[in-house]
């Protein structure tokens, strides 16, 4: 008996990945009510009711001494107090089971840490379950068809033109077919990397014709009408089969290139590692554009490339853009794969071809997303990049990110962070990140942007609301410790006391607030825009309301303040109110 343990989104068809094969839901509900074998779920729950097969409470329900220990009691909103993490679950599961044969986890989540169970993700376990690897009498088991011996993993006997083009479409991920078809009445069985329907063929007026991309190098692509089809499998040959018969590094290179933009499905990862794995460079530069192109479908893929990658960007490589294209797709899958390549990464940024530096840049910011303090050490490259007008959106993004984290560390950007949030000419996006890092730097320290006020506040105007959201959050940074130097400007602010979006209005009455501290005389002219922020649906605006009332000593207001002290939702409003109007009573 086997165990099976099923996630449910990105692995089963009711939710598939977008781009991948998945495990049909008939089978999770025939494993598991046809035949021996145990079968649970382990991810979204819904997979428990779907398939009517124990979940995780089900599960930990038959642990019953460990209720307490991994659920509790159930919340409000249905709950429960506690959950166990997914290989808390496997090993629960294997508690129940012992004495199985063996622990199938099928998870778009890496999982092959966990101790005793075999991990596949859906794409790789239809086939493998097809082929009879994970166990040679499950009920999908499907035998080989193909005359070629290669396996095979789906095949079809077309019905007309559109039932094999519509087979075709969904066969991602398929590194090649083989085609019987007949030719002057001679049957034929061909190894194709690709085959296509002709769309101007599929009329009524003619027979639809499919063009057929042969497997070797060499030869031409030949078409095949609709009715000389007899089968169309899809098959995993080794990739000996689409390379030319030759020894030559740089020819085998190539022709891995050339099939990588055909069917990146269609590479053995190792062969082009093996080519990029070499003294004589010759054939680099090809076996980095195919493994370029593996990468972009196939990321995980191409993990065991990092060693080699390292080592050819340290000592510089014949097609960096090509490496750090990879390096940015392993990386939007998990950055931490990549990030202890951060030194070798870093000096590209100032390299002298802008291409080169825009792809160390997306490499950067995946990096810095998932942990900005790995990317402390590029923050001088960055901010060249924006000064050099490179690749800024990026830049601008990493360093607001870096400043979340560190903000001390962002200070010798400030004049880049500077100059790009006044530059009309830049998208939204980047003047964004700009502001958003310039604000916590000043959040540390008011300070670095004293000089800037002028500029931040022409973006008050901004159409865009984040951005002017931005700009006033910046404002009140300044004014935490200098509230003189906004001053000037406290006439826009007010205005944006009636701004549509809530975060806009939650720093323009911050501002007001502490004009209304340091600078009373001038803050009282806008006394009347404050008051009826006392009824604003932000708690943080009613909130900073209070605050700026209080100072100002508004005697008008006494009477909403004092309803708000008893009637606001919020008890941090409520106090404040109280202060307010203790503090307009004490002056009055």
């Amino acid at each position: 008996m086997l165990v099976f343990a099923f996630d449910r989104d990105w692995t089963v068809d009711v939710n598939p990945h977008p781009s991948r094969q998945a495990v049909p839901l008939g089978w999770v509900r025939e494993l598991a009510h046809e035949t021996e074998h145990a079968v649970y779920a382990i991810g979204n729950q819904d997979l428990a009711e779907e398939a009517a097969i124990p979940g995780v409470v089900d599960i930990v329900g038959m642990h019953p001494d460990d209720w307490d220990r991994w659920l509790g009691g159930k919340r409000p909103d249905g709950y429960y107090e506690r959950f166990p993490e997914r290989r808390e679950r496997l090993a629960l599961i294997e508690d129940l089971h012992p004495e199985a044969d063996g622990y199938i986890v099928v998870d778009d989540l890496d999982l092959s840490d966990a101790a005793g169970w075999n991990h596949y993700h859906a794409w790789d376990f239809v086939p493998a379950a097809e082929r009879g690897e994970i166990h040679p009498e499950l009920p999908f088991v499907r035998e080989p068809t193909t005359d070629g011996g290669y396996p095979t993993s789906a095949g079809i006997i077309p019905a007309d033109a559109e039932h094999l083009d519509t087979w075709l479409k969904e066969q991602t991920g398929t590194p090649a077919y083989e085609i019987e078809y007949t030719d002057d009445g001679e049957e034929r069985v061909d190894l194709c990397r690709d085959i296509s329907v002709i769309r101007k063929t599929m009329s009524r007026a003619v027979e639809p014709v499919f063009r057929c991309q042969p497997a070797a190098p060499d030869e031409e692509s030949f078409t095949v009408g609709i009715t000389d089809i007899q089968q169309v499998s899809a098959v995993k040959p080794p990739t000996e089969a689409f390379l030319p018969a030759t020894d030559d590094p740089a020819e085998r290179a190539a022709t891995l290139a050339d099939l990588a933009a055909d069917n990146p499905f269609s590479v053995e990862v190792s062969q082009v590692l093996a080519l990029l794995d070499r003294e004589d460079d010759t054939p680099q530069e090809a076996a980095l554009a195919a493994l370029r192109q593996v990468a972009a479908v196939r990321p995980r893929d191409c993990t065991p490339a990092l060693p080699i990658l390292r080592s050819l960007l340290a000592e510089g490589c014949t097609a960096p853009v090509d490496a750090l294209a990879v390096l940015e797709s392993i990386g939007g899958t998990d950055a931490a794969d990549i990030a202890p390549l951060v030194e070798v990464i870093t000096p590209y940024l100032t390299d002298d071809d802008d291409d080169v530096r825009r792809q160390a840049a997306g490499c950067m910011t995946k990096i810095a997303t998932a942990d900005p303090t790995d990317a402390v050490g590029a923050v001088s490259a960055l901010a060249t990049l924006l000064e050099d007008r490179v690749a800024t959106h990026h830049a601008a993004h990493t360093l607001s990110v870096v400043a979340e984290a560190d903000p001390t560390a962002v200070k010798p950007a400030v004049p880049a962070l500077a100059d790009a949030v006044t530059d009309e000419s830049l998208d939204t996006g980047t003047r964004l990140s700009a502001t958003a890092a310039l604000g916590r730097v000043a959040n540390h320290d008011p300070t670095i942007a004293l000089d800037l006020v002028n500029e931040v506040a022409a973006l008050l105007g901004a159409d865009d609301p984040k951005l002017r959201n931005n700009a006033t959050g910046l404002l009140w940074e300044i004014s935490r410790l200098h509230a003189d130097r906004v001053e000037p400007h406290l006439d826009t602010v007010a205005e944006l006391l009636s701004a549509d979006d809530n975060l806009t209005r939650v720093n323009a009455s911050a501002v007001l607030a502490r004009a209304a501290e340091d600078l009373p005389e001038t803050a009282r002219g806008h006394v009347a825009e404050v008051r009826p922020l006392l009824n604003d649906e932000h708690h943080l605006v009613r909130r900073n309301a209070c605050w700026a009332l209080g100072y100002l000593a508004d005697e008008e207001a006494l009477d909403v303040l004092r309803t708000v002290t008893v009637e606001d939702e919020d008890e941090e409003v409520r106090e404040r109110a109280q202060w307010a109007v203790s503090r307009i009573e004490g002056v009055a």
